[in-house]
């Protein structure tokens, strides 16, 4: 199937085969040398090497919140450079419906789930090659959010083995 076709798919079934969530612990905070709301953020995704990500939080979070946590990683959105440092994905972050200029961020932890778990729309199945990249202007276009609480997709919850993505604050919300 190529990505023309995919692109007709339901949103549920489309995410599916575009785009990979995985959990990631934070193994590293540092402040980012020419960005005074930006961390570089090392990860351990279950890899052989640690992946970077470069992410807006500053306001939000001190290192000490971040550090050692769970959280879920657009694993295969296409990487951009961030003032001269390489991101590779970004992390999924409820906000407040009611704000519309990235005052709100609510980082989506993920303690129950193992680093490496892949997270998918309920009654989906992790896609068994390689995906290529996801730009991000595709990856917002199929709108996660949250619903009472939990993290969904077009009416599906994400998850893994009958667990959920849950928020604790933004609990009906968008979610990027």
């Amino acid at each position: 199937m190529d990505i023309a076709e995919i692109d007709k798919l339901p949103v549920a079934e489309r995410f599916s085969k575009r785009v990979i969530l995985k959990v990631s612990e934070i193994i590293n905070v540092e402040q980012h040398p020419g960005g005074s709301l930006l961390y570089i953020l090392t990860l351990n995704t279950g890899d052989e090497e640690p992946r970077q990500i470069v992410s807006s939080i500053v306001p939000f979070y001190t290192p000490e919140q971040l550090l050692n946590k769970h959280i879920v990683l657009v694993y295969n959105l296409k990487p951009a450079n961030f003032r001269g440092v390489r991101s590779n994905g970004m992390l999924l972050a409820a906000s407040d419906p009611a704000v519309t200029d990235h005052e709100t961020c609510e980082v989506i932890f993920a303690p129950q789930f193992e680093v490496g778990t892949i997270l998918e729309p309920e009654g989906f199945t992790p896609p068994e090659e390689e995906l290529c990249y996801v730009k991000p202007d595709k990856f917002f276009e199929m709108q996660l959010y949250t619903k009472n609480g939990i993290v969904e997709l077009d009416g599906k919850k994400i998850g893994f083995d009958g667990k959920f993505l849950t928020v604790e604050v933004y609990k009906n919300g968008e979610v990027g």
